[in-house]
């Protein structure tokens, strides 16, 4: 066994067991990078040469790969989760402005439809740029 195979299998497999923990797709390409490192680590003694290996195929699986893999697959972000959601109004809101807390922050909002009391239930339908536009909930 020559002194590097072991370690790059041991940073492949953790790698992945990290990848299975947090989809982030970052470990999963050093898992795969790690595995090809291991691999020519049998034909190829120089760590130098190993190391080119690793990084070569964790570029070609982080930068290439990942947008194939991941095409036509949109992100939500985490202003977009609060569409749909119920909040109260911190002060008047109508179709110029207002503004709603959530979850300690402070929103612009704007009224979709009418003009809305202060602490009034409200629904966001939908965010324009960095404002939430809302409509009054029954």
């Amino acid at each position: 066994m020559r002194d590097f195979t072991l370690f790059w299998i041991i940073l492949s497999i953790i790698s992945f067991v990290i990848e299975l923990m947090t989809p982030t797709f970052f470990f999963l390409s050093v898992a795969f990078g790690a595995l090809f490192a291991w691999l020519i680590s049998f034909i190829i003694d120089s760590l130098v040469l190993q190391i080119i290996v690793f990084l070569i195929f964790f570029v070609v699986f982080f930068y290439f790969l990942k947008p194939i893999l991941y095409k036509g697959r949109k992100e939500k972000f985490n202003s977009e989760l609060l569409i749909s959601k119920i909040f109260y109004a911190k002060d008047t809101i109508d179709d110029k402005s207002g503004t709603l807390i959530i979850n300690g922050s402070i929103w612009q909002a704007r009224s979709y439809d009418s003009v809305i009391k202060k602490n009034s239930k409200v629904k966001i339908i939908r965010i324009e740029g960095n404002k939430l536009i809302v409509t009054k909930e029954e």
